[in-house]
């Protein structure tokens, strides 16, 4: 990463380090740890928010230039990524998989690493089971959400929503921490009580954020 996307690299790294060093030691993590860790996050975001947008055009550039020298660019960076992530990331999914072999999400992920092993077998099922037509629709609204999430993008940082958003999400972290809610693993029982306890008490989800929550249900719901 060098140009516009050098200082947004060299601080996702520091980020990275001082995540490491939060949450080092910690085999279950809390609410009240998550909440700690905010700040961090809310800078990362700012930082974002400055630089995205030149480091996203200076990446797209050079992968249209590495594109028109070598037409299988996209292919091959694929088959890269496979051959990494079975070197250094399978075994560690795999075996965080089959530590939750007893839940809905372990039974969906093992399900899916057993049918999907590479990007091919997606591709294959995709032109198998799904139609031109529906095809064409995906792709229509996969431009649509695009289109809407950079708009998103575009306010939320015009608007100064990192920390405001930070603020609140800090204090409901921290209202949500304690008691028997020890585990941010987990949301029912007394962490969800909590959450709606610090909800009624006054505190309103920030409107910038509230609007991003709305357009990810949208989505997943039309």
């Amino acid at each position: 990463f060098k140009g516009k996307c050098q200082l947004a690299g060299q601080t996702s790294n520091v980020y990275g380090f001082r995540a490491e060093e939060h949450y080092a030691g910690s085999e279950v993590v809390s609410y009240g740890q998550l909440a700690g860790d905010i700040d961090n996050i809310a800078a990362l975001g700012k930082l974002t928010c400055s630089k995205a947008a030149g480091c996203f055009n200076q990446i797209a550039k050079a992968v249209k230039k590495c594109v028109k020298s070598n037409p299988d660019f996209v292919r091959d960076t694929i088959a890269a990524a496979e051959a990494a992530y079975k070197l250094s990331a399978q075994a560690d999914v795999e075996a965080f998989v089959a530590s939750k072999s007893d839940t809905l999400f372990g039974e969906l992920a093992n399900m899916a690493m057993g049918e999907f092993n590479s990007a091919s077998d997606i591709e294959n099922f995709v032109n198998e089971y799904v139609s031109g037509n529906l095809k064409a629709q995906v792709a229509s609204d996969a431009s649509a959400a695009i289109a809407e999430a950079k708009e998103l993008a575009i306010q939320w940082c015009a608007g100064d929503c990192t920390d405001e958003s930070a603020a609140f999400v800090k204090s409901l972290f921290n209202g949500m921490h304690g008691g028997q809610c020890l585990d941010a693993s987990q949301f029912c029982g007394s962490c969800k009580d909590n959450a709606h306890a610090f909800l009624d008490g006054g505190n309103s989800i920030p409107c910038c954020l509230d609007e991003v929550i709305q357009k990810g249900i949208q989505a997943t719901t039309t």
